[in-house]
C-alpha cells in the first residue's frame, strides 16, 4: 500500500463519524463529489470496501469498522501536533 494521503482519511473518518457524505462534506467544506472522490480513493488505494452505500448513508463495512480506531487515533495525533506546532497548552494559565 502507498503512503495515505491525510485529506482521504480525514474523509474517512469524518464520514464515518456522521454517516453520511452530504453531512461529511459540509464539516470538512467540502463539496459532495468531492468527499465522495477522496473516499473512494482511500478504498482504491488501500484495496478494501470501507462502506455499504445504503441509500444515502454510508454504513461501515467490517472492515471500515476494524480501521476507524487507528483513524481516530491518527486524528487525534494531528490535532495534538496542530496544538503542538501552534504553541499553544491545553493547561490553565494565569493570575490567581
Amino acid at each position: 500500500m502507498d503512503n495515505l494521503d491525510w485529506n482521504q482519511l480525514k474523509a474517512f473518518l469524518e464520514t464515518a463519524e456522521t454517516g453520511s457524505l452530504s453531512a461529511a462534506a459540509r464539516k470538512l467544506g467540502l463539496t459532495q463529489p468531492t468527499l465522495s472522490r477522496q473516499v473512494a480513493a482511500i478504498e482504491q488505494r488501500m484495496g478494501v470496501t470501507l462502506f455499504e452505500r445504503v441509500g444515502k448513508t454510508m454504513a461501515l463495512t467490517p472492515t471500515g469498522l476494524d480501521l476507524l480506531e487507528h483513524a481516530r487515533a491518527m486524528g487525534a495525533a494531528a490535532a495534538a501536533l496542530r496544538l503542538a506546532a501552534s504553541g499553544r497548552s491545553q493547561a490553565v494559565g494565569g493570575v490567581v
